[in-house]
């Protein structure tokens, strides 16, 4: 009997593991108690909720070092940015100070005065990866947009941005999803009129390919199945 669990363990193993995800909450700073996301504080847009945000205070020039990951791993990805100019959604703050994930993040954001709230992430780990971009504003109208990823652009959101008090959803209209990146992820945002670059925070999602099980593997899960049979 224990012969056979193993067996079946030993098959589960092959095609259970799962893709590791960064995600980086931007505060005004640190002392925000109602900006902070916790360990066990689910967030993000719907299909990419995680735990185990990094909470980075913005307001002084990074970097951010070895961040962790959504199992509470540290990673060697590191995060800097150079503009330290911060603002926040003031209609997030009964939500964020109820705790809802998605309110904390919007609650702070860099703000997208003078060069933009660029920022970069170098030593990623992951062959590939998709990119989830957040957003959030002090004023409704116009959209999110002009950011270049990785030198591609120019890059919206779609449909009319809106405050967390009237859209606390994320969806296409206030985060952005980049998908079959490689390398360091670079982020260049311009503000250009009610059209903002801001950054509230962002994820980094592995999408690189789990080999599926070899054929020496597979024949080697088949010969214990047969000598399990004939010891029955």
């Amino acid at each position: 009997m224990k012969k056979t669990i193993m067996l079946a363990a030993s098959a589960a193993l092959l095609g259970s593991v799962q893709a590791a995800t960064i995600s980086v909450n931007f505060t005004e700073d640190a002392g925000r108690a109602n900006q902070q996301l916790g360990a066990a504080d689910l967030a993000g847009r719907t299909g990419y909720e995680q735990t185990n945000w990094n909470n980075v205070a913005s307001n002084v020039a990074g970097p951010s070092l070895d961040l962790i990951d959504s199992t509470g791993a540290t990673t060697t990805a590191d995060v800097s940015w150079a503009t330290t100019n911060v603002w926040g959604d003031g209609t997030a703050n009964t939500d964020a100070d109820a705790g809802v994930g998605n309110a904390r993040i919007a609650r702070g954001y860099k703000d997208d005065v003078g060069d933009g709230a660029d920022f970069t992430v170098t030593n990623i780990g992951y062959a590939t990866y998709t990119a989830v971009l957040y957003f959030s504003t002090d004023a409704g109208g116009g959209t999110y947009g002009n950011f270049t990823v990785n030198g591609v652009g120019p890059q919206t959101s779609t449909g009319t941005k809106e405050q967390y008090g009237t859209n606390p959803i994320w969806d296409d209209t206030n985060s952005l999803v980049i998908t079959g990146l490689t390398g360091d992820l670079v982020v260049d945002g311009t503000r250009d009129g009610a059209n903002r670059a801001t950054i509230a925070g962002f994820q980094i999602i592995d999408t690189t390919a789990i080999p599926e099980p070899t054929s020496t593997a597979l024949l080697g899960l088949g010969g214990m199945a047969l000598i399990l049979r004939r010891r029955k």
